[in-house]
């Protein structure tokens, strides 16, 4: 473990990765345009970096774990990026809003951190939009998340959530549609509330095609007054494209660069980090068990189309030559697909038996689910008025008493439920949340 005290002359930078804490003793400093004094502690995690600027002749102490850095340089991006942001923030009318696109480690958060504090220290009235669903900072994993800022923050996790919009898993790829929906609704939230400045930071898909013209449409409908693009290497080619999509309209796009200090994350610390979250939301968490006839169920398909009743269900388990103890405790047909759950680990449907359910049913799909498959699944709590107000999941679904048990430290009444396709575990000896994986039907 390293021990040190510097001094940190006016206008030099300090870059350091942690795991690492300084404590500033004299003097004062800029950290992603937070100004702090004395006494002030700083503790930069393993997963982190920083560069930090001497607003007059300071003094610190540093204690750098294993692993833990720290050099001091005469200048750094940060600096450019603090005065980009400042006339930015100065020199257009309000309110503004401002997108933040860039790759995975690139540095999205910390400029929008950065942007978000000189905003506020400059007296606008600010709020960010954090929609970077498989790294949030502001609400858990695979939410949209609303903060609105009453001061300065050394890091987004700090902000409070004020409203959150659930995607229901943490790769936007196939749900690019549903993100920016609830990018916009968002948005317009904050601005209703009459905030001055709000700031939208994107998720980390930009790489390829696909990424780039799903940016694009995050531009079309969000129209943000300015959409910064952080330039690293490795997505020069995704930035020219998108360059030349907005060529044709009155776009103001600012190309900034990457920290040099920026840390890579592999991506078992970027799980890590998110089940740090997925753990913070359920705190003071419980099991309630809810009617499924008194809620509203979304997000699992089967349970939208025709319900077999019992006496069908009894020809389907002689049809398919179900073993006595594999009963059927629930069945369903939609969209040419028979859905089947059933109390058995294993079962085996040969060929016989499916044709002889499609002589009876059509040229259908069958699927069967083992009891308990939905242990885990990650989902939305609605309240009565529509209102997306915590993360919870299934602990289990009583098909035959119609009842579902979710665990969540939402304690008012709830209207429905959003299912995800995430799974979690919740240790109950340690209150830790894990996740499990990705499912769907």
């Amino acid at each position: 473990m390293l021990r040190e005290n510097i001094v940190l002359n006016e206008g030099k930078v300090l870059r350091v990765k942690g795991p690492l804490s300084l404590t500033l003793s004299k003097g004062s400093l800029r950290i992603f345009g937070y100004v702090a004094k004395p006494p002030f502690k700083y503790v930069v995690p393993s997963y982190k970096s920083a560069a930090i600027i001497a607003n007059e002749n300071s003094e610190v102490s540093i204690v750098a774990g294993e692993n833990g850095k720290y050099d001091i340089v005469n200048n750094d991006i940060v600096v450019e990026w603090e005065s980009i942001a400042k006339k930015v923030l100065e020199e257009n009318s309000k309110p503004l809003t401002l997108m933040v696109i860039g790759t995975v480690d690139s540095g999205k958060s910390t400029f929008t951190t950065l942007l978000s504090n000189i905003s506020v220290n400059l007296g606008y009235k600010t709020a960010v939009v954090d929609a970077d669903i498989g790294q949030a900072d502001i609400g858990p994993p695979t939410f949209v998340t609303l903060g609105i800022l009453n001061n300065q923050h050394l890091s987004l996790t700090e902000i409070d959530p004020y409203m959150y919009s659930f995607i229901g898993t943490t790769t936007p790829y196939n749900v690019i549609d549903r993100l920016i929906l609830s990018i916009v609704k968002l948005t317009r939230e904050a601005l209703r509330k009459n905030i001055e400045v709000v700031v939208i930071n994107t998720d980390g898909w930009f790489k390829g095609n696909r990424a780039v013209e799903a940016k694009f449409k995050t531009i079309l409908y969000t129209k943000p007054n300015v959409v910064f693009v952080i330039r690293k290497e490795g997505s020069v080619s995704e930035i020219d494209k998108l360059k030349s999509m907005l060529k044709s309209f009155n776009t103001n796009l600012s190309i900034i660069d990457s920290p040099e200090f920026v840390k890579e994350r592999s991506l078992e610390e970027r799980r890590s980090i998110r089940e740090m979250s997925y753990t913070r939301y359920f705190k003071a968490s419980e099991i309630r068990e809810l009617s499924l006839n008194k809620i509203t169920l979304l997000g699992l398909e089967f349970l939208l189309g025709r319900r077999i009743e019992e006496q069908e269900l009894k020809l389907v388990a002689e049809i398919l030559s179900l073993p006595r103890q594999s009963k059927i405790v629930f069945g369903s047909l939609t969209n040419r697909t028979m859905y089947l759950i059933v109390k058995r680990n294993t079962i085996t449907i040969d060929i016989e038996s499916m044709r002889k359910l499609r002589e009876n049913y059509g040229q259908i799909r069958l699927k069967i689910l083992r009891e308990g498959w939905e242990k885990g699944l990650i989902l939305s709590v609605l309240n009565k008025d529509m209102e997306e107000v915590a993360i919870g999941y299934i602990e289990s679904i009583d098909f035959e008493k119609s009842k579902v048990k979710i665990r969540t430290a939402f304690k008012g009444e709830i209207g429905g439920l959003i299912v995800g396709n995430i799974k979690l575990f919740y240790d109950k000896e340690t209150g830790v949340v894990r996740e499990q994986g990705k499912w769907s039907l």
